[in-house]
């Protein structure tokens, strides 16, 4: 498009914590793009502020094009490629086109109060994602990061935690994290929070216990998919899994999905893996989303209704 921009990360703490170069490029910027919160922390420097446009990525490109030749500076939260305006900005523009300042995130934020090196612990995003994304992540000891969308999201996250055997869990919610005078920490088993209310700025850092959890190695017991006797079966699964090896970022097609196992195994190999699973059988194509939903690859897994070959007709490749 043409467009360039630079994204400032601000902690909770707001301006104070801005670094000099965000400050600079902050107070030279023509137009201030953010959240009314962002917008409102930073000091008057007569530039032209407007909120990000909702849905954004529907008005983003408006935006941008109504800027276009003018210096223009997002403001985003802490780090901005931790589940961030950053990412979005890059994927829709290039990585030539967009500057990132960042500042501390609250995943590190997070690893600091808690006392947890960042190579013994997940940290899993469920902003603007599908909350059994959480159930792959699922395994006894495993320590979780988890970053939310809003105060509704520690009952969600309990319930599932609860329906997978961990109510047990040590869950502990972290708000308002960089904020000398808002931060706070609440700690309690997922059970406890069921029905609680969260906080909108806040993540949960949770201490998996109680069930055991699935493994993401191919192989899971026939017993974890639903079907209606149409399943390949545990050592045929495993062999062909394991003979297509899957690599990370690479798609599947899952001719006749059946259960949709085959898929969902290699889908659970590793966040970035894909499967298109067709089937022409409604009632299975159905049975093939929840399976998926269950086993923690609601969005890693395309489920498409209808027959081969003609419904193979300009998928991706």
């Amino acid at each position: 498009m043409g467009s360039s921009i630079t994204v400032v990360g601000i902690g909770a703490d707001g301006w104070a914590g801005v670094a000099p170069a965000g400050r600079a490029h902050v107070l030279r910027a023509d137009v201030l793009l953010g959240g009314r919160r962002h917008l409102a922390s930073v000091p008057d420097s007569g530039a032209t502020r407007e909120p990000w446009p909702s849905p954004l990525l529907a008005g983003l490109d408006d935006v941008l094009a109504r800027h276009a030749g003018r210096s223009i500076v997002a403001l985003a939260s802490g780090d901005p490629l931790v589940s961030g305006i950053g990412s979005t900005l890059i994927r829709r523009l290039g990585r030539d086109a967009v500057h990132v300042i960042p500042a501390v995130s609250s995943v590190a934020l997070a690893r600091a109060r808690m006392g947890w090196a960042a190579e013994n612990c997940e940290t899993v995003t469920l902003v603007g994602r599908n909350v059994d994304t959480l159930r792959r992540y699922l395994s006894r000891d495993r320590r979780l990061i988890v970053l939310t969308s809003d105060a509704s999201s520690l009952d969600v996250v309990a319930r599932l935690l609860v329906d997978e055997g961990f109510g047990a869990a040590r869950v502990t919610i972290l708000s308002n994290l960089g904020s000398e005078a808002d931060e706070s920490r609440r700690v309690g088993t997922a059970r406890e929070f069921v029905g609680v209310p969260g906080d909108d700025l806040s993540l949960l850092c949770i201490e998996c216990a109680g069930a055991e959890g699935n493994s993401t190695v191919p192989g899971l017991p026939d017993e974890c998919f639903e079907h209606d006797g149409q399943l390949s079966k545990r050592p045929i699964r495993v062999a062909a899994v394991c003979a297509l090896a899957p690599k990370p970022g690479q798609l599947l097609w899952d001719v006749g999905a059946g259960a949709g196992s085959v898929g969902i195994e290699w889908a659970r190999t590793d966040p970035s893996c894909r499967t298109i699973a067709l089937e022409r059988n409604p009632s299975r194509a159905e049975t093939v989303q929840r399976n998926a939903s269950r086993l923690g690859v609601p969005t890693s897994v395309r489920v498409l209704l209808g027959g081969a070959p003609e419904a193979l007709s300009g998928l991706e490749t």
